[in-house]
Parts: C-alpha cells; structure tokens; sequence
C-alpha cells in the first residue's frame, strides 16, 4: 500500500525524455529495415543503468514517504500470556502452598510528536531534494544512453555509406582492370599498365572485406545493446540526405543559459546542495527538546490457583504530554552538524564542477558543429570534384591519351575525398546531438 502515493513522485518505469515523449517499452516484431527511433528506444529500454537509476528514485521516494509518516502518530500493541508454578513456605513451621499461576496481559502505546523545533519539516525537506537529484539523475542517464544509441546507429549509418563507397570504387577498379587488361593484349600498353590496373582492384577488394566486416561488428554491437543476439540479422536505414534541423543552435551566451536552467546534471547537483542545507537544519533541530502526546491502555489478568490466593484483574488507561530536552549526548550534536556543513561545502563544490563541465561541453560542441557545418560543404565540393575528375581521367585512358598513373592517382582522390565526405556527415550529426545533449535537451524530436 502507497499512502502517499510516492511511486508517483519519481519518474514513470517507461521512457520519458524532456520532449514529453514516452516508451512503453512494448515492442513487437523487428522491422526491416530497423528505423533510427525504435533502435533508440529498444537500447533506451534495456540499458541496465536507465533501470538502476529508475529504481533509485523508486528508492529516494520511499525515503520521502517515511520522513512523512513522522508526521503521524504510533501506535504498538503488545499482548503476553505464561504460565508458572510456585511453593510458598511460611516460616515458623506454618505450613506451606503451592500451585499454578497464568498470567495475560495486553498493551496498548500511543506515541505522537506534536513540536519538534522543526526536526520532521528539515527532514522532509532534504528528502524531497534528494528525490529531485534521483529523477534529474535519471534523466541525465536517460539523456547519455539516448546519446550513445544513436551514436552507434550513426556510426552504422556511416559504415554502410563507406561499403556502399568500397563497392562503387571496386566496380571502378575492375572496369579499370579489364581495360587495362584488354589493352596490354593488343599490345597497346605497356606490363607495368595491367599490374597497376590489379594492384588497384586488389586493393579495392580488401578495402571491401574491411568495410563489411566494421560493419557487421557495429550492427552486432547495436543487437547486443537491443539485447538480441549479435549475429541478429540488422538492416538500418540509409538516412535522410537533408540536414536535421538546427534552429535550436543560437548564440553562445544564450545556450549557456539555457545549459544552466535545464541540463539535469545542474538540477542533481544543486538538489542535493539543497538537500545537504537542510541536513544541517535537521541535526541542530536533533539538539531541541519535543513534546509528544502519549496515551496506554493496559489490560492484565493473573489467574492462580486457591492456594496461592484468588485471581487479580488489572485496567490501568493513562494519557499525557511527554517533553523531551536532549541535555548531553558527548558533543555528538556538535560534529553532526559540522559534518552537515561539511557536506554542503562539498555540495557547493560539486555543483561549481558540474556547471563547468557543462560550459565546456557546450562550448566544445557548438565550435565542434560549426566547424563541421563549414567541413561538411566543402567535403561534398571536393568529393563532386574529385568524382568528375575521376570520370574525365578515365575517359581519357580509355581514348588512348591518358596514363594508368594518372588513372589511380585520381581514383585515389576519390577515395579519399569519399571517407572525408563520410567522416564529415558523422561528424556533424554526433556534434548536433552532443550540443543537444550539453543542454540537457536530448529528445527524439532531434532525430525525428
């Protein structure tokens, strides 16, 4: 039974993140080709830290709920029953009994705190607060896992676009070959041609098998967060040749602010600063005297035998105030709150690192993504070049005019104008959603 409905208190067991959308967590058959969104949620909903961080705040809003209860007041009973046996001897040869005796007895304490000097609100208080760190603790290990999952599928993404390049280039160098081939048979070239020529095509070939195989390992690494085996046969999606939206990028000064309203990581921490200044309230209130309402109610009855007397029936009911005033504990109250201050000294300081660490990563990622922006035009520039030159050299060996170096040479540069166009479009996706991440506005609406 939740009295105080404290389950409700910490973050739902399904996925929410701060763009308001939920995962149930309910999944069917695997799609193909698997889209970017379901891949997110399946490794969000079996990632084993989203549920140890979820049970967490399951277990700071259990906390809440018991610093409430002391609010109310406590009731024990307590019920007894015996039985003995007695030899009374009287002296001056009197003479002497014996006989059985059973005994019940039932109670009835009534104990409730009515002032305290503050102690339950304090602690209360700092419950509460550490409550709020646990779910902005949650959505912090939301927000890395959602960053994490869609690094991988990217990476996927990229690893397939760097196959499907490996398979353009190795149709190129076989073309080259057969051609080359076919001309050192009529003598039209020289040896040196052809060997070029399937030097390149063996060349092409491993690049291939290395390109398939990173793959397959990203795919098997992607099943295994999903928590599927990882020789899971995956498909994913060839991703969108526009760009995402970026209209959450503004100026520098404006991010940093929005960093330091909404990012959970300075929510956790100045929660628990929080937290630990009420601590400090609590142990001093811990040295003020209370005063509580009691109330017994005492039933008892001793039943004997005729020898030892008759029986004894007991109703005994009282009420009352109670005043306690803690007078020395050792200076034990002393260094509690000491302790307490010391622990908000260190909360001040970890809250002082966490917004640093969030300045930083919100400046790196906002130069790392315009840097990228500019890298990503120019590198589609250059591998549209390098394609057209690529195709203008060709055309030339073909005719007779050019020569096979110069052939290899520009397909060279369009291999490597490929992998920077690849690595580029990575780049600048992994720096939009790490600046997103930074602000602790990490959301599927970022990927959608």
């Amino acid at each position: 039974m939740d009295v105080f409905e404290t389950e409700r208190m910490a973050n739902p067991p399904g996925i929410s993140l701060p763009d308001k959308r939920q995962v149930p967590c309910v999944f069917g058959g695997l799609p193909d080709p698997l889209p970017l969104v379901e891949a997110v949620e399946r490794i969000l909903c079996h990632e084993p830290a989203v549920r140890q961080a979820w049970a967490q705040a399951i277990a700071q809003a259990a906390q809440v709920g018991i610093k409430r209860s002391a609010y109310l007041p406590r009731l024990d009973g307590q019920l007894g029953a015996g039985v003995g046996y007695s030899d009374v001897e009287r002296s001056g040869g009197r003479g002497s009994n014996s006989g059985a005796r059973r005994t019940r007895n039932g109670d009835m304490t009534l104990s409730w705190i009515l002032f305290d000097f503050g102690r339950r609100e304090a602690s209360l208080s700092g419950a509460q607060q550490l409550l709020l760190a646990a779910n902005a603790h949650q959505q912090a290990v939301l927000q890395d896992t959602f960053f994490q999952a869609v690094q991988i599928y990217y990476q996927a993404q990229a690893g397939r676009r760097r196959l499907t390049a490996s398979e353009q280039v190795l149709a190129l160098a076989r073309k080259n070959f057969e051609a080359a081939d076919a001309k050192y048979k009529a003598g039209t070239v020289a040896l040196s041609d052809q060997l070029q020529a399937q030097t390149a095509l063996s060349r092409a070939n491993l690049r291939q098998v290395r390109e398939r195989g990173e793959l397959e390992k990203l795919l098997g690494t992607m099943a295994l967060r999903m928590g599927l085996t990882p020789n899971k046969s995956l498909r994913i999606e060839n991703g969108s040749s526009t760009l995402p939206d970026t209209t959450f990028i503004t100026s520098v000064d404006e991010l940093l602010a929005i960093a330091r309203d909404e990012h959970p990581a300075l929510i956790a921490a100045q929660a628990r600063v929080r937290a630990a200044e009420a601590s400090v309230e609590e142990s001093r209130a811990y040295g003020r005297p209370s005063i509580a309402l009691t109330a017994n109610i005492r039933q008892a009855q001793n039943g004997q035998s005729t020898a030892l007397g008759s029986d004894i029936r007991q109703n005994d009911r009282s009420i009352g105030l109670q005043l306690s005033i803690p007078l020395f504990h050792g200076f034990e109250r002393t260094y509690q709150v000491r302790d307490a201050q010391a622990r908000v000294t260190a909360g001040m300081a970890d809250l002082a690192d966490a917004r640093q660490r969030v300045s930083l990563d919100v400046w790196t990622y906002y130069q790392v993504l315009r840097t990228e922006t500019q890298s990503l035009l120019r590198t589609a520039e250059i591998e549209d070049q390098s394609r057209q030159a690529l195709m203008v050299i060709r055309g030339r060996y073909q005719s007779g005019v050019g020569s096979m170096t110069e052939l290899l040479n520009a397909m060279s540069a369009f291999v490597d104008a490929q992998e920077l166009h690849i690595d580029a479009l990575n780049g600048w996706q992994i720096a939009r959603l790490g600046l997103a991440s930074s602000l602790g506005r990490l959301g599927f609406w970022t990927v959608e």
